[in-house]
């Protein structure tokens, strides 16, 4: 006699509901942190390398009158200045990408400008060195809004320098390069993880239950070795499809082939594992990881709602492959950059709950046979 269901079934009406329902939520997570984007506090530095004027009457620091008045010009919170009082300081603010443009005040600054007041000479200009590669989303912009800089009153030119130019043939771009090689990855991350735990189940022919423990473990390892080698194949597949997109770019091959293959590694290996773990249902962590990272990836910190900032910005994978490949791209980096620690541990996580999975009962019982029936059928109904 057939058993009643345990649990009641979601009616035939209300699944389209849930599924669009589900849809626009998905949507919603995707498109937020753009649609709620407020760009402020972007790190700008001024650089007061003036060394001062002095004359019978009075001593000049045009220079310091320069910092004063810009460090205090915030553009209605868009900008965060801060005060560097050296070349070497400025020089480890830009290696480090903590700033995406910096004005430097020459040594000689108050001296021209005294002499060009006397007519001896033209005044020295202010120089705006703009990080083009720290995100190219922003600094494309920061060029001409910083063009004004200068307070009133004083005769100076501002000469704009790039650091990490980005090659003008590439223009736009450039701002979508690395959301290329997110996305290939990524893709290529999810499926390879998908058909490498549908082909190679945990639990797949097994004969008898004291083989299943060292069976399990073989396939664990057979998993990571497949993740491995489709690691690599991405990691130089993207890179060649890189140089069809932007052939004038010139940056390091072995390093971006390494660092692709890290990243795909670490996403595949946290597919299988949470698969692995909790089956289909286990998607539900890559698929999380989309829809709050693609946002997340593509903006730049200061432009994030708060909560993307907050809760997603620090651990979401996304957001350091894309970070890794900007410094791949533009920043001449190689494949240990500032992304790759954080991508290392995300494959050592993936691989420690690919390993750990062995340990699950998932599927066990599938691999046990059932109990043959009788060979002469049901059992007659004995009458009363």
């Amino acid at each position: 006699m057939p058993h009643p269901p345990t649990g009641a079934a979601v009616p035939a009406w209300l699944r389209p509901i849930l599924v669009i329902v589900g849809a626009l939520a998905a949507g919603a997570l995707l498109v937020a942190p753009m649609a709620a984007m407020e760009p402020r506090d972007l790190p700008l530095a001024v650089v007061n390398l003036d060394q001062g004027f002095t004359t019978p009457q009075v001593t000049v620091e045009a220079g310091k009158q320069v910092a004063e008045a810009v460090s205090t010009n915030d553009m209605d919170g868009l900008v965060a200045w801060q005060q560097l009082d050296s070349q070497a300081a400025l020089d480890e603010a830009l290696a480090d990408n903590d700033v995406y443009a910096a004005l430097v005040v020459p040594a000689d600054f108050s001296e021209s400008q005294v002499m060009a007041q006397q007519g001896a000479g033209a005044a020295a200009p202010l120089t705006l060195i703009v990080n083009e590669g720290k995100h190219p989303m922003v600094t494309a912009q920061l060029s001409a809004s910083l063009g004004g800089l200068a307070p009133a009153g004083l005769p100076v030119e501002i000469v704009t320098e790039a650091y990490h130019e980005i090659p003008e043939a590439i223009g736009l771009t450039a701002t979508i390069l690395p959301m290329v090689f997110m996305i290939l990855v990524y893709i290529v991350a999810y499926a390879g993880g998908i058909t490498v735990r549908g082909a190679l189940p945990l639990d797949g022919a097994v004969t008898t239950a004291a083989s299943q423990p060292a069976h399990r473990v073989r396939r664990a390892l057979l998993q990571l070795g497949i993740a491995v080698c489709a690691a690599i194949v991405t990691g130089a597949t993207a890179t060649w499809v890189l140089t069809l997109f932007a052939p004038d770019l010139t940056f390091h091959v072995a390093g971006a082939v390494t660092f692709l293959a890290i990243a795909a590694f670490a996403l595949m290996t946290v597919v299988i594992g949470s698969v692995n773990w909790l089956g289909m249902g286990g998607m539900v962590v890559p698929v999380g990881i989309l829809l709050l990272g693609l946002g997340t990836a593509n903006m730049p910190f200061e432009f994030l709602p708060a909560f993307w900032q907050d809760l997603v910005y620090p651990w979401n994978p996304l957001r350091f492959l894309a970070e890794g490949s900007r410094a791949l791209l533009f920043q001449d980096a190689g494949w240990w950059n500032a992304a790759t620690p954080a991508l290392v541990l995300t494959g050592l996580v993936g691989a420690v709950l690919v390993l750990s999975s062995v340990f699950t009962p998932r599927g066990r019982s599938r691999s046990r046979r059932r109990p043959e029936r009788s060979p002469s059928g049901p059992c007659p109904r004995l009458s009363a």
